[in-house]
């Protein structure tokens, strides 16, 4: 207990010393666009489109069929997959900086058929044929079922609807995650990839030393059997609306000071890459998820181990066959894979990204973003989005081609 106090009074004392660096600056004028608002006020056309996964989930995902002064549809077909915490304005809010500036954006005028993907239970995604999502049975899901669910039915949708045979896949942390789990666990999906650029992906997490959460990783068993005794299948529960909470106190208190402060912390420091004006957007597309979802990122840490969700040594021999859940088989992917990094990331960690690219057999490209403390959300926040990450992920990608 001593240790865990200690590690939050370190967390505070940085909040602290952030605050006197400056003043928040003025939320920007755009901040309370929706993700289609946004894109048509800088240019690009934006469609909506509903999938329903094989096991009843109804996600919302957006398509940019073009850049800006374009028609048609471009010849391209990419989804672009947010991280744990995310949704698919992740890859637009950036457009607050200026047309293209985003990764949507910036792929649409560039030839892409974009696709911007939603996992279930976020603020486009809480929707089932049967299931209510204010019951508990609507949360029983973690990246596992993101994965062989919802990203397959994602990619069938896209290529039905392009008329294509395979696309590209850009994936930010958890969406390298479920990339890696439906490639390993659904093979025949690998067919459908012409490539992949994954950005700051977490699966192998040994190296990871977050000293603000391995209090609580440390503590894992404990927690998992607190929440299973609470029933608590959401996070944060359905009770607290954290977006609103979050949006009221950084816009409408005196704490608002301390919102950027925050964000560099939970981010890993302030690398520089961070536009102010953005952060008001940034706290409305704040989702919540599911309990199993961050418990099973925190197994991983806890065991070393990128393997299925652990139900215990006896469920584990029922459903497994095996005393331990097994790993997922990432060596057996073939999709070329493009893993980027920073050294100023405290999530996924360096040392963790050299080592799965040991273990990919088509880890084609590793990539150190040249700022040192380049953080986790710098991969879709920073402000040199399209020199230091959108430039050099294009000019790779469009070294592979479709061969249909």
């Amino acid at each position: 207990m001593i240790n865990l106090r200690l590690e939050y009074l370190i967390f505070f004392a940085h909040c602290l010393t952030s605050i006197v660096r400056g003043q928040i600056p003025e939320a920007h004028p755009d901040s309370l666009l929706s993700i289609t608002e946004l894109l048509e006020k800088n240019g690009f056309p934006a469609e909506s489109h509903d999938v329903v996964t094989q096991d009843g989930y109804i996600l919302t995902i957006y398509r940019v069929p073009h850049g800006r002064g374009g028609s048609g549809v471009n010849s391209k077909p990419i989804l672009m997959m947010h991280g744990l915490f995310g949704m698919a304005e992740n890859y637009v809010v950036a457009e607050l900086m200026g047309s293209g500036t985003s990764m949507a954006g910036y792929f649409a005028d560039r030839g892409y058929d974009v696709w911007l993907g939603n996992s279930r239970g976020n603020q486009h995604a809480r929707r089932h044929v049967k299931l209510d999502p204010d019951k508990l049975k609507f949360w029983n899901f973690s990246y596992h079922e993101i994965a062989v669910y919802d990203i397959s039915g994602m990619v069938d949708h896209i290529l039905k609807t392009s008329g294509k045979k395979k696309l590209y896949y850009i994936g930010h942390s958890q969406g390298g995650t479920v990339f890696y789990i439906l490639n390993s666990m659904r093979p025949e999906y690998q067919k459908k990839f012409i490539q992949a650029s994954l950005l700051a992906p977490a699966g192998l997490m040994k190296h990871f030393n977050n000293s603000l959460m391995m209090p609580l990783v440390k503590r894992t068993p404990m927690i998992a059997k607190m929440v299973e005794n609470a029933k608590i299948g959401e996070f944060p529960p359905k009770w607290f609306n954290l977006t609103e909470f979050m949006f009221g106190v950084c816009t409408e208190t005196p704490l608002k000071a301390l919102c950027q402060s925050f964000y560099h912390v939970f981010a890993g420091g302030d690398s520089g890459e961070f536009y102010g004006p953005m952060l008001v957007a940034i706290l409305r597309f704040l989702p919540t998820v599911a309990v199993k979802q961050v418990m099973h990122f925190s197994q991983s840490i806890h065991s070393g181990h990128f393997s299925q969700w652990d139900y215990g040594k006896k469920k584990n021999l029922e459903i497994y066959g095996t005393e331990e859940p097994p790993e997922y088989p990432i060596h057996q992917i073939q999709v070329p894979i493009a893993l980027y990094y920073g050294l100023g990331d405290n999530l996924v960690f360096p040392g963790d990204i050299e080592e799965i690219c040991t273990i990919l057999p088509k880890c084609t490209k590793k990539y150190l973003l040249p700022n040192p403390k380049w953080t986790h959300l710098d991969f879709i926040f920073s402000t040199h989005l399209i020199k230091e990450l959108n430039e050099p992920v294009l000019t790779y990608m469009n070294t592979f081609k479709d061969d249909d």
